[in-house]
């Protein structure tokens, strides 16, 4: 319940100058039904690279600081050297926002990923499986692991920051150019994941 009083404050506080919130009718409604870049994951000085996608939903507070509501899906790498993610990121972000119409609008924000993530033993730098049970009739036996023993996924929640810069044309369309980081540990082993992403949005 702490949060309820934190969002409270932070809109009463971000509409200093009596600048209005986005969109076109001032609603500060924001939808993003696409956003996609590529991404990059490293663990231990491997790297593997791979595609991003991204929707999100984006509700002013005022008129700068906003709540963000990204679903995403990440995957790339090859043979036992992957890695894979699917996320909610409930957020906040600031926008150095100080016109109804500015053209050009950068922000800086953080939110927890909620979901699950998962990584190829060679890309953690583990020894691989190479041994498993030729017959295994246990059906009832929900652990949570793939049926590649070499693949290592987790659920839970990830810390994500993500930074980037809003082109308005216009109103009620953009482009929002962001890159986000989000820090993993599968299996002990650390996993840092940079995405690069552009997305259009549409804002009433």
């Amino acid at each position: 319940m702490t949060l309820i009083p934190l969002v409270a404050l932070l809109a009463s506080t971000a509409t200093a100058g009596d600048v209005p919130r986005s969109g076109y009718f001032g609603a500060g409604v924001n939808l993003e039904p696409l956003s996609l870049g590529p991404v990059q994951a490293f663990s231990g000085g491997r790297v593997a690279v791979g595609i991003s996608l991204q929707a999100a939903l984006q509700v002013d507070l005022g008129s700068r600081w906003a709540f963000r509501l990204p679903l995403e899906v990440g995957t790339g790498g090859s043979g036992d050297s992957t890695f894979s993610e699917l996320g909610l990121t409930p957020g906040l972000l600031y926008r150095w926002r100080n016109d109804a119409d500015q053209r050009w609008v950068p922000y800086l924000g953080a939110g927890l990923k909620l979901g699950a993530a998962g990584a190829g033993r060679e890309f953690l730098g583990l020894p691989l499986v190479t041994t498993v049970q030729s017959l295994d009739f246990d059906f009832d036996d929900d652990d949570g692991d793939s049926d590649d023993p070499n693949f290592e996924s987790r659920l839970g929640a990830f810390p994500e920051v993500w930074a980037g810069v809003e082109w308005h044309p216009n109103r009620w369309f953009s482009l929002n150019v962001q890159a986000a980081y989000t820090y993993v540990r599968v299996l002990g082993t650390s996993v840092h994941l940079l995405h690069e992403r552009v997305g259009v949005r549409f804002s009433l």
